[in-house]
């Protein structure tokens, strides 16, 4: 081989090498200066966001509010409103700190008692006479559940209509032995118990808990009655033990259980029964009356309001109103009945579950009790029951 000819290929393969090397290079710094382009940005972008985080405002809610509308509901109304709304953020706040407070019936006499919240009528003009310091935002009525197989099997076809029936159903049943006909849960720790368990009764006969006219709490005539009657259960033995130890929750149960076959109870157990008692057939009534007629029921609230301490009132009310505001959302996630009042309308979630359609027919069919869940007397009044049934008793 020539010398000459052998040394230029060498050198063109060198050339050639050094060339591709050159190109590799600069594509490696390319991509090196666009990788650095590319954090520079995403740096730039994360501290923006963080700046703009620590410009906005936050606002609390109570965790009470998880408890009582659902963690995966409460999460898409702050992501909707947080999207609406950027310059503010929802943080879920331990009860007694929180901005916006969430309750049920329950609470609201304690939290008014106690001046924890603030008066709405800065945001809301109502022509009530009360002022209003809560927004309610579902509602439930009071129901009576049966077991279907327990009556039955008692050879009775349908749930007792008047306490005459009630009481006559209530023999037969004790007399099977496998279940108790009625449970009282008016255990004091239980700050719904004479509401769920003891009101409905009295409202059902088309009566008041006390004596209209009069500016002592003297209690009705229809009041001492149920006593007297809740008192003939017990004496023979119609009731389940323990009525004055026991709360709401454990005599669900034990419905659920088939312990029990008739209690009192809200609408917001139909859901909760259907999902959780497979082991039962149950059904949904009135509560029994003294006689044949119109029936009367009541209903029952969650509510959401500014707390006394909160210092942004203003912010706290534009997500309140938000919240109100899905009032259809809130409604069809509870599977609520009646869901709202006065202006109530069966949603498709009603429309499509028989034991829910049964519960909107019963709506339609009875008188709405006017109960103010804040009457500043029912807790004297609370008193005065529950002296009267533990001498009964």
């Amino acid at each position: 081989m020539n010398i000459k000819y052998y040394y230029r290929k060498c050198i063109e393969k060198s050339r050639s090498f050094i060339a591709r090397y050159i190109a590799i290079a600069r594509i490696d710094i390319f991509l090196f200066i666009a990788a650095l382009v590319v954090l520079a940005i995403a740096a730039s972008t994360q501290l923006f966001r963080q700046a703009n985080t620590s410009k906005r405002t936050i606002i609390t809610i109570s965790r009470q509010c998880e408890n009582l509308l659902g963690r995966v509901i409460l999460g898409d109304l702050i992501q909707d409103f947080e999207e609406l709304n950027p310059e503010l953020q929802i943080q879920v706040e331990a009860d007694n700190n929180a901005d916006i407070v969430f309750f049920d019936d329950s609470e609201i006499k304690r939290l008014i008692a106690s001046a924890s919240l603030t008066s709405l009528e800065p945001y809301i003009h109502s022509e009530a006479q009360t002022e209003q310091w809560a927004v309610p935002l579902v509602s439930f009525m009071d129901l009576f559940f049966y077991n279907i197989d327990i009556l039955e099997a008692a050879n009775l076809d349908r749930p007792p209509k008047t306490r005459t029936e009630f009481l006559a159903a209530a023999r037969t049943i004790a007399a099977q032995k496998t279940a108790f006909p009625l449970a009282l849960g008016l255990s004091e720790s239980d700050p719904l118990a004479l509401r769920r368990d003891f009101y409905p009764w009295i409202w059902a006969t088309g009566n008041n808990l006390r004596s209209p006219g009069r500016e002592d709490l003297t209690l009705s005539r229809s009041a001492n009655d149920t006593i007297a009657f809740f008192a003939q259960l017990n004496k023979e033995g119609l009731l389940a033990p323990n009525s004055f130890e026991k709360n709401g929750v454990e005599r669900l149960l034990e419905f659920a259980d088939g312990k029990i076959a008739m209690i009192s109870a809200s609408s917001r157990n139909i859901t909760l029964l259907q999902r959780g008692a497979h082991n039962i057939n149950f059904g949904i009534s009135t509560m029994p009356q003294t006689a044949q007629g119109q029936n009367r029921l009541g209903l029952s609230w969650i509510y959401a309001g500014i707390s006394s301490d909160c210092t942004l009132p203003d912010e706290a009310w534009s997500f309140l109103a938000f919240v109100a505001g899905r009032k259809q959302l809130l409604e069809e996630a509870l599977c609520a009945v009646p869901g709202g009042f006065p202006n109530a309308f069966p949603g498709n979630y009603i429309t499509t579950d028989p034991l829910l359609s049964k519960a909107w027919e019963i709506f339609e069919a009875v008188d709405i009790v006017e109960y103010f869940s804040a009457d500043p007397l029912e807790e004297e009044t609370d008193r005065i029951i529950r002296e009267k049934l533990a001498e009964a008793f």
